[in-house]
């Protein structure tokens, strides 16, 4: 069952699979006024993602140079999906994965916080717009006012990726309103929607002009969006989470070249779809049955 839901996650079907679940499942009537209980209870997860960016304004600046290139093209770097890559301990640091600890104020609200580790990574080789100033002393071919679609993003003047990663730390405030519960009270299935808002700490690779680096992690801005998803309890502790997460990423103070005050800013519009695996801690029923 999770290898299938991870297949359906990296051939990018979560949205198509939440919507139909979600139109079967909210018809079905819950069993009593029983079911599980999610009050005062703590959660941890972990999964994995995809994720997709509007193109994108970069502006760079430094010594010699202030220029912008417009529209750019940015796309994620998932790994190939085996269990290796994905299950074997030594690896799961390296696909784009998802971690959280929450908290459920009652049976209708958690909140948690968490990484989300996306990667970004500017597509190689395509032309684009650009203006502003490059002295020719920093690139050969130099750059004053404005360049049409005629820039080409080679990688002699530019390698530009947050592949380890987009990293979003945020804030999450989630409501749950109940599907259906089986008639032991053990299993259950909820609809969520929510909130979330944090810092995005990038550790950014950049090569400018043939020179830079991979950079150290570095506070670089913050995102902020909107989510939903489904959320299946299974025997009263474990769960299965699917989720799609929509939202606003700024980033005004990108690391670059490792010279000192060269920086780098843009924002965009991001999607994001994950499935995640966890556990409910804490007492497994209520000393009154809970109302819904």
């Amino acid at each position: 069952m999770v290898k299938g839901l991870f297949r359906a996650l990296l051939g990018r079907q979560v949205p198509t699979v939440l919507a139909a679940a979600g139109m079967l499942l909210s018809a079905a009537p819950a069993c009593g006024q029983g079911g599980p209980w999610l009050k005062h209870r703590v959660f941890l997860y972990w999964g994995y993602n995809r994720a997709q960016f509007t193109n994108s304004n970069i502006r760079f600046s430094g010594e010699g140079y202030n220029f912008m290139l417009k529209n750019v093209v940015a796309v994620d770097k998932p790994e190939a999906f085996t269990l290796g890559n994905y299950f074997d301990p030594k690896y799961i640091w390296i696909p784009q994965y998802n971690y959280r600890a929450g908290w459920f104020l009652n049976e209708k609200w958690s909140f948690s916080i968490g990484l989300d580790h996306m990667k970004y990574v500017m597509v190689q080789d395509q032309r684009v717009a650009a203006s502003g100033t490059i002295s020719p002393g920093r690139w050969a071919g130099g750059l004053s006012g404005e360049a049409g679609e005629g820039l080409q993003l080679t990688p002699a003047f530019l390698r530009f990726e947050h592949t380890d990663g987009l990293n979003l730390l945020s804030l999450d405030a989630d409501h749950y309103s109940r599907l259906w519960h089986s008639v032991n009270g053990k299993h259950g299935l909820w609809l969520t929607q929510g909130l979330l808002a944090g810092p995005v700490i990038p550790r950014t690779d950049v090569h400018l002009f043939g020179e830079g680096l991979n950079n150290p992690f570095h506070l670089a801005g913050y995102g902020a969006g909107a989510q939903a998803g489904l959320f299946a309890l299974l025997q009263d502790r474990i769960f299965v989470r699917a989720n799609v997460r929509a939202g606003y990423i700024d980033l005004p103070d990108i690391l670059t070249t490792g010279r000192t005050g060269e920086r780098a800013a843009q924002h965009f519009w991001f999607i994001q779809e994950n499935v995640v695996v966890g556990v409910l801690i804490g007492s497994t029923r209520p000393r009154t049955a809970p109302r819904t």
